[in-house]
């Protein structure tokens, strides 16, 4: 015996939608020469299918499906019959059908969504805060989202009387209403109290057609950047040259966040007179070299990328990743090891770079294995509270993994950092 049976029995007024005709041979023997012809009713057309289905053969407990696609030009209740249907049973004998049916309901369509579109523009807003003439400096400027709706991709890029990375900041998505803060590394060479900058920005939105389009804007800005005299430091004052490198084709590091950190706890130190750090973002190897020139550091901090075989991972001239091996930076730390006493890798697979530079410096620290960037932050704030608390190198080095110690998502963590020569 077969059985027939239609779904979906609901559909879309105005909308093309495929039909399942289903047989199904609920007999114990096989039925042969199916023939079936769907008779549509007024105001339900054929969009694409035959309506005439004709089936050799059905073994028992088989089914056999046939596709059809149809439209209900109006909402409404339908039914669809076949006057033609006919069959040879499991004993050859001819059956015909002659009264199927099969209801079909139409629902008018829902009225189209309207999308809201961008109703403002961007609040773009340069941090209050100074930056140094001469030096490398963080800008930061927030960006909030007024324009009404959801923005995806917002590319942010500054200009102005200074030098960059040459990165520009991405906010891969950004609601109604929400701000996001970008830092740009700049080196500013014009000084004052109004020193123009301007913002560009270009971010994408969905149009009426649910189409992604996209918008620019332009805002103009000023920062504070003063003119810093030299000073005349007693040779107490000890130098730590913070060198940083996250370059675009690895995972992006809060290098900023870890310096401004860094930057904190030195403000609040009681001993804050005795350092001054030097910050170096998106650093070459060329930069590295020049910077334990221009400074020559007592202290080194490189916060960044390494690999698997001891290499740091610094930046080209396109800001993409490329390697200094641990036998070319030990040789050039070595050559300052006059006037570095401390050189803190805080980068994945350090240990090997820190165990080269331990005949020539007289602290290094290292990482064992691969280390987060969380963890990276939490570590440095450690070591440098008891840094500038006025403590020795190896009690600095062990507050720094009770930080870590004390964090439970930063436990498996600790022991990554290693001191050479050890405590």
């Amino acid at each position: 015996m077969i059985e027939v049976s239609v779904t979906p029995g609901d559909v879309v007024a105005g909308r093309a939608t495929p039909l399942s005709i289903r047989f199904a041979n609920t007999g114990r023997g096989s039925c042969f020469n199916v023939v079936f012809k769907l008779r549509l009713p007024t105001g339900v057309v054929l969009m694409s299918g035959s309506g005439q289905v004709e089936i050799p053969a059905i073994r028992a407990g088989q089914t056999h499906t046939h596709t059809v696609t149809v439209a209900a030009r109006r909402a409404g209740a339908f039914e669809l019959t076949s006057t033609n249907f006919s069959y040879r049973d499991e004993n050859d004998s001819p059956v015909r059908v002659n009264d199927f049916r099969a209801g079909l309901t139409a629902t008018a369509a829902p009225a189209p969504e309207r999308r809201k579109q961008p109703s403002g523009r961007l609040r773009v807003e340069c941090e209050d805060r100074e930056l140094d003439l001469g030096a490398w400096d963080e800008l930061s400027v927030r960006v909030t989202n007024t324009t009404g709706v959801p923005l995806d991709d917002v590319i942010v890029d500054v200009v102005g009387p200074f030098s960059g990375d040459g990165k520009r900041s991405r906010i891969a998505v950004l609601a109604d209403g929400a701000t996001a803060r970008c830092t740009f590394a700049v080196n500013a060479a014009q000084g004052g109290r109004h020193v123009p900058v301007t913002v560009s920005t270009t971010y994408g939105y969905r149009d009426l057609g649910g189409d992604l389009r996209t918008a620019r804007q332009e805002d103009h800005a000023t920062v504070v950047v003063r003119a810093v005299e030299p000073r005349q430091e007693s040779p107490s004052v000890q130098t730590v040259l913070y060198l940083a490198a996250s370059p675009r084709n690895l995972p992006q590091l809060r290098s900023d966040l870890e310096m401004r950190k860094v930057k904190e706890r030195l403000q609040l130190s009681r001993h804050r007179d005795q350092y001054r750090i030097e910050p170096f973002l998106a650093a070459r190897f060329d930069d590295i070299s020049q910077a334990l020139v221009d400074y020559e550091p007592q202290i080194v901090h490189f916060s960044g990328h390494g690999d698997s075989d001891g290499n740091l991972c610094v930046e080209d001239e396109t800001g993409n990743s490329t390697k200094v091996t641990p036998e070319g930076l030990a040789g050039l730390f070595g050559q300052h090891s006059s006037t570095i006493r401390c050189v803190v890798l805080n980068a994945c697979y350090s240990q090997r770079l820190a165990e080269a530079l331990t005949a020539r410096i007289d602290h290094v620290v290292g990482m064992r294995y691969r280390i987060g960037d969380e963890a990276a932050i939490e570590f440095s704030v450690g070591f440098y509270l008891g840094l500038f608390a006025g403590w020795a190198v190896p009690d600095a080095f062990a507050r720094g993994r009770t930080h870590l110690l004390a964090r439970p998502a930063l436990f498996r963590e600790h022991d990554s950092p290693l001191l050479f020569p050890p405590a």
